[in-house]
């Protein structure tokens, strides 16, 4: 009778890990079809990216923090792969996606002054170089004095904005789509 109920368990946990493997290459796909999207869409671009950083989420709540650090690398890599213009996945890979992974690591601290302290800082770490990238492309007088401050400002209050609507959207997976997903 053990070893009846034994099979049983491995072969659940084996149709579970199945599972999660299937889920997390679909996903995957879905996200290198919406980073694609980014790629040919003229307007909305920016909430391509959310959306990608989103699908990730799912994968880690789904599959798992290894499954979902595979899918953020094979994603990276299909989509510099398969999407003509290379430079528009450094949002996702630079930013959305691996903030994505990192969100989890660092809200798992449940400190929350030291939740936003790392979170502000992963933000500030991205907009940085990006920020060095694009005054090349600006005009000086959005780049000198305090255009800049404005700008640091600004972009600081959008970013809690994110954060603030990401946890929303977990919060909304978790409460309404996973009890869906998870009967089937």
């Amino acid at each position: 009778m053990e070893k009846g109920s034994n099979s049983g368990t491995k072969n659940k946990e084996s149709k579970d890990k199945t599972r999660k493997i299937a889920l997390t290459g679909i996903l995957s796909a879905f996200i290198v079809i919406v980073l694609f999207l980014e790629s040919i869409v003229p307007t909305g671009r920016l909430g391509f990216y959310v959306l990608a950083g989103f699908i990730l989420a799912v994968v880690m709540l789904e599959a798992g923090v290894k499954l979902a650090w595979a899918a953020y690398v094979v994603t990276c890599a299909a989509g510099f792969l398969l999407i003509p213009e290379k430079l528009n996945l450094l949002p996702y890979v630079l930013f959305f996606g691996i903030y994505t992974m990192l969100k989890f690591h660092i809200e798992s601290l449940r400190k929350l002054w030291l939740e936003i302290l790392l979170k502000l800082a992963v933000f500030n770490l991205f907009l940085w170089p990006a920020w060095s990238f694009a005054k090349v492309f600006l005009p000086p007088s959005f780049t000198e004095g305090a255009m800049v401050i404005l700008a640091g400002i600004v972009l600081q209050v959008f970013f809690v904005i994110y954060d603030i609507l990401f946890t929303a959207w977990i919060r909304y997976y978790f409460e309404k789509i996973a009890p869906k997903v998870r009967k089937s």
